[in-house]
Protein backbone atom coordinates (compact mmCIF):
# COMPACT_ATOMS: atom_id res chain seq x y z
CA UNK A 1 0.00 0.00 0.00
CA UNK A 2 1.12 3.47 -0.75
CA UNK A 3 0.78 6.46 1.43
CA UNK A 4 2.47 9.31 -0.39
CA UNK A 5 0.66 12.02 -2.30
CA UNK A 6 1.42 10.57 -5.72
CA UNK A 7 -1.46 8.19 -5.29
CA UNK A 8 -2.33 6.45 -8.57
CA UNK A 9 -5.28 8.18 -10.17
CA UNK A 10 -6.56 5.03 -11.87
CA UNK A 11 -8.67 4.09 -8.86
CA UNK A 12 -9.92 7.64 -8.51
CA UNK A 13 -10.90 7.83 -12.17
CA UNK A 14 -12.60 4.47 -11.94
CA UNK A 15 -14.96 5.88 -9.33
CA UNK A 16 -16.16 8.58 -11.71
CA UNK A 17 -16.84 6.73 -14.97
CA UNK A 18 -20.13 8.46 -15.63
CA UNK A 19 -20.32 9.78 -19.16
CA UNK A 20 -22.04 13.11 -19.16
CA UNK A 21 -22.12 13.44 -15.36
CA UNK A 22 -24.23 16.49 -14.54
CA UNK A 23 -24.12 18.88 -11.61
CA UNK A 24 -27.22 21.06 -11.76
CA UNK A 25 -28.25 24.00 -9.64
CA UNK A 26 -31.39 23.47 -7.58
CA UNK A 27 -34.52 24.79 -9.30
CA UNK A 28 -35.82 28.10 -8.00
CA UNK A 29 -39.56 28.08 -7.28
CA UNK A 30 -41.64 26.48 -10.03
CA UNK A 31 -39.66 27.89 -12.95
CA UNK A 32 -38.72 25.30 -15.57
CA UNK A 33 -35.50 25.75 -17.54
CA UNK A 34 -34.42 24.07 -20.74
CA UNK A 35 -30.84 23.65 -21.89
CA UNK A 36 -31.36 26.30 -24.51
CA UNK A 37 -32.40 28.84 -21.88
CA UNK A 38 -29.42 28.63 -19.56
CA UNK A 39 -25.64 28.89 -19.59
CA UNK A 40 -23.60 25.69 -19.41
CA UNK A 41 -20.28 25.33 -17.60
CA UNK A 42 -17.81 22.46 -17.27
CA UNK A 43 -15.61 21.31 -14.40
CA UNK A 44 -12.79 18.75 -14.39
CA UNK A 45 -14.11 17.05 -11.27
CA UNK A 46 -11.59 14.25 -11.69
CA UNK A 47 -8.51 16.46 -11.34
CA UNK A 48 -10.03 18.28 -8.36
CA UNK A 49 -10.73 14.94 -6.66
CA UNK A 50 -7.11 13.98 -7.33
CA UNK A 51 -5.92 17.14 -5.61
CA UNK A 52 -8.09 16.55 -2.54
CA UNK A 53 -7.04 12.88 -2.34
CA UNK A 54 -3.37 13.88 -2.46
CA UNK A 55 -3.81 16.63 0.12
CA UNK A 56 -1.89 16.59 3.40
CA UNK A 57 -4.96 15.63 5.43
CA UNK A 58 -6.04 12.72 3.22
CA UNK A 59 -2.47 11.48 2.84
CA UNK A 60 -1.99 11.56 6.62
CA UNK A 61 -5.16 9.53 7.13
CA UNK A 62 -3.81 6.81 4.84
CA UNK A 63 -0.39 6.97 6.50
CA UNK A 64 -1.95 6.55 9.94
CA UNK A 65 -3.99 3.61 8.69
CA UNK A 66 -0.92 1.94 7.23
CA UNK A 67 1.13 2.54 10.39
CA UNK A 68 -1.51 0.85 12.50
CA UNK A 69 -1.91 -1.98 9.97
CA UNK A 70 1.86 -2.56 9.83
CA UNK A 71 1.98 -2.74 13.62
CA UNK A 72 -0.74 -5.40 13.60
CA UNK A 73 1.00 -7.45 10.92
CA UNK A 74 4.37 -7.13 12.66
CA UNK A 75 2.87 -8.58 15.83
CA UNK A 76 1.55 -11.59 13.93
CA UNK A 77 4.85 -12.07 12.11
CA UNK A 78 6.82 -11.97 15.35
CA UNK A 79 4.55 -14.63 16.82
CA UNK A 80 5.09 -16.76 13.73
CA UNK A 81 8.86 -16.35 13.90
CA UNK A 82 8.79 -17.36 17.56
CA UNK A 83 6.92 -20.55 16.73
CA UNK A 84 9.28 -21.31 13.85
CA UNK A 85 12.24 -20.87 16.18
CA UNK A 86 10.77 -23.32 18.67
CA UNK A 87 10.00 -25.82 15.90
CA UNK A 88 13.59 -25.68 14.68
CA UNK A 89 14.93 -26.67 18.11
CA UNK A 90 12.87 -29.82 18.62
CA UNK A 91 12.62 -33.10 16.75
CA UNK A 92 9.51 -34.37 15.03
CA UNK A 93 9.22 -37.07 17.69
CA UNK A 94 8.90 -34.47 20.43
CA UNK A 95 5.39 -34.53 21.97
CA UNK A 96 5.20 -30.73 21.62
CA UNK A 97 5.85 -30.72 17.86
CA UNK A 98 2.21 -31.34 16.97
CA UNK A 99 1.02 -28.52 19.19
CA UNK A 100 3.59 -26.13 17.77
CA UNK A 101 2.60 -27.03 14.22
CA UNK A 102 -1.06 -26.39 15.05
CA UNK A 103 -0.11 -22.99 16.46
CA UNK A 104 1.89 -22.27 13.31
CA UNK A 105 -1.11 -23.03 11.10
CA UNK A 106 -3.40 -20.95 13.31
CA UNK A 107 -1.16 -17.86 13.18
CA UNK A 108 -0.67 -18.29 9.43
CA UNK A 109 -4.43 -18.28 8.98
CA UNK A 110 -4.76 -15.22 11.23
CA UNK A 111 -2.20 -13.41 9.09
CA UNK A 112 -4.19 -14.14 5.94
CA UNK A 113 -7.44 -13.01 7.54
CA UNK A 114 -5.81 -9.83 8.88
CA UNK A 115 -4.34 -9.09 5.44
CA UNK A 116 -7.75 -9.44 3.77
CA UNK A 117 -9.41 -7.26 6.41
CA UNK A 118 -6.74 -4.56 6.08
CA UNK A 119 -7.10 -4.50 2.30
CA UNK A 120 -10.90 -4.22 2.55
CA UNK A 121 -10.67 -1.50 5.20
CA UNK A 122 -8.18 0.44 3.08
CA UNK A 123 -10.57 0.36 0.13
CA UNK A 124 -13.36 1.65 2.37
CA UNK A 125 -11.12 4.46 3.62
CA UNK A 126 -10.22 5.44 0.08
CA UNK A 127 -13.84 5.27 -1.08
CA UNK A 128 -14.89 7.53 1.81
CA UNK A 129 -12.14 10.02 0.94
CA UNK A 130 -13.28 10.13 -2.69
CA UNK A 131 -16.93 10.54 -1.64
CA UNK A 132 -16.05 13.37 0.76
CA UNK A 133 -13.93 15.04 -1.94
CA UNK A 134 -16.79 14.90 -4.40
CA UNK A 135 -19.22 16.40 -1.87
CA UNK A 136 -16.80 19.25 -1.24
CA UNK A 137 -16.37 19.91 -4.96
CA UNK A 138 -20.11 19.61 -5.59
CA UNK A 139 -20.88 22.25 -2.97
CA UNK A 140 -18.23 24.61 -4.34
CA UNK A 141 -19.48 24.18 -7.90
CA UNK A 142 -23.01 25.08 -6.86
CA UNK A 143 -21.81 28.18 -5.04
CA UNK A 144 -19.79 29.38 -8.03
CA UNK A 145 -22.50 28.50 -10.55
CA UNK A 146 -24.97 30.57 -8.53
CA UNK A 147 -22.58 33.53 -8.53
CA UNK A 148 -21.65 33.28 -12.21
CA UNK A 149 -25.09 32.43 -13.56
CA UNK A 150 -24.51 28.89 -14.80
CA UNK A 151 -27.67 26.79 -14.96
CA UNK A 152 -25.97 23.50 -15.87
CA UNK A 153 -22.47 22.30 -15.03
CA UNK A 154 -21.09 19.16 -16.67
CA UNK A 155 -18.26 17.10 -15.17
CA UNK A 156 -15.71 16.53 -17.91
CA UNK A 157 -12.02 16.59 -18.72
CA UNK A 158 -10.85 18.86 -21.52
CA UNK A 159 -8.34 18.04 -24.22
CA UNK A 160 -7.29 14.89 -26.07
CA UNK A 161 -4.11 14.18 -24.07
CA UNK A 162 -4.92 11.01 -22.13
CA UNK A 163 -3.15 10.50 -18.80
CA UNK A 164 -3.37 6.70 -18.66
CA UNK A 165 -2.47 4.94 -21.88
CA UNK A 166 -0.70 1.78 -20.70
CA UNK A 167 -3.83 -0.37 -20.46
CA UNK A 168 -7.18 -0.75 -22.18
CA UNK A 169 -8.98 -0.04 -18.90
CA UNK A 170 -7.01 3.16 -18.34
CA UNK A 171 -7.64 4.45 -21.85
CA UNK A 172 -11.34 3.62 -21.60
CA UNK A 173 -11.61 5.47 -18.31
CA UNK A 174 -9.84 8.49 -19.77
CA UNK A 175 -12.17 8.62 -22.77
CA UNK A 176 -15.32 8.21 -20.67
CA UNK A 177 -14.07 11.02 -18.44
CA UNK A 178 -14.50 13.32 -21.49
CA UNK A 179 -18.20 13.14 -22.37
CA UNK A 180 -17.84 16.62 -23.92
CA UNK A 181 -15.27 16.45 -26.69
CA UNK A 182 -14.87 20.16 -27.33
CA UNK A 183 -16.06 22.25 -24.38
CA UNK A 184 -15.05 25.92 -24.81
CA UNK A 185 -12.26 27.04 -22.51
CA UNK A 186 -14.32 30.07 -21.53
CA UNK A 187 -16.90 27.91 -19.73
CA UNK A 188 -14.33 25.83 -17.81
CA UNK A 189 -14.90 26.47 -14.09
CA UNK A 190 -12.19 24.08 -12.83
CA UNK A 191 -9.66 26.76 -11.91
CA UNK A 192 -12.33 28.89 -10.26
CA UNK A 193 -13.42 25.94 -8.10
CA UNK A 194 -9.81 25.13 -7.18
CA UNK A 195 -9.17 28.70 -6.07
CA UNK A 196 -12.52 28.84 -4.26
CA UNK A 197 -11.51 25.78 -2.22
CA UNK A 198 -7.99 27.10 -1.63
CA UNK A 199 -6.38 24.04 -3.20
CA UNK A 200 -2.87 23.86 -4.69
CA UNK A 201 -2.37 22.77 -8.29
CA UNK A 202 -1.53 19.20 -9.25
CA UNK A 203 1.88 20.43 -10.37
CA UNK A 204 2.56 21.97 -6.95
CA UNK A 205 1.51 18.80 -5.14
CA UNK A 206 3.63 16.65 -7.44
CA UNK A 207 6.68 18.89 -7.01
CA UNK A 208 6.29 18.84 -3.23
CA UNK A 209 5.94 15.05 -3.18
CA UNK A 210 8.99 14.60 -5.40
CA UNK A 211 11.04 16.97 -3.20
CA UNK A 212 10.02 15.05 -0.07
CA UNK A 213 10.88 11.74 -1.73
CA UNK A 214 14.27 13.06 -2.84
CA UNK A 215 15.02 14.34 0.67
CA UNK A 216 14.06 10.98 2.18
CA UNK A 217 16.27 9.10 -0.28
CA UNK A 218 19.19 11.45 0.37
CA UNK A 219 18.83 11.01 4.13
CA UNK A 220 18.69 7.21 3.76
CA UNK A 221 21.78 7.23 1.53
CA UNK A 222 23.68 9.40 4.00
CA UNK A 223 22.72 7.10 6.86
CA UNK A 224 23.83 4.04 4.91
CA UNK A 225 27.13 5.67 4.02
CA UNK A 226 27.74 6.61 7.64
CA UNK A 227 27.05 3.04 8.76
CA UNK A 228 29.40 1.62 6.11
CA UNK A 229 32.15 4.04 7.09
CA UNK A 230 31.72 3.17 10.75
CA UNK A 231 31.96 -0.53 9.93
CA UNK A 232 35.31 -0.22 8.08
CA UNK A 233 36.99 2.15 10.51
CA UNK A 234 39.44 0.30 12.81
CA UNK A 235 38.62 0.20 16.50
CA UNK A 236 41.14 2.30 18.47
CA UNK A 237 43.57 0.14 20.45
CA UNK A 238 43.26 0.29 24.20
CA UNK A 239 46.34 1.82 25.73
CA UNK A 240 47.89 -0.31 28.47
CA UNK A 241 49.72 1.55 31.20
CA UNK A 242 51.88 0.23 34.04
CA UNK A 243 50.58 0.97 37.44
Amino acid sequence: MTSNRSFPVAIILGAFIIAGALIARPAVGTKTTSIGQGDIGVVDVYSLVDILIMSEEASQQRTDFETQSNATMTEYEQRLIGIQTQMSTISQDDPNSGQLYAQYQQVTQQIQQATNQINESYQVLLANQIADAYKTIHAAVNEISDDQGYTFVLATRRGADLVQTSSLTGVTQEILARPLVTPPEAVDMTEAVRIHLGLPTLEEITAEAEAAQAAAEAAAAAQEQAEEQEAVEPTPATEITDE
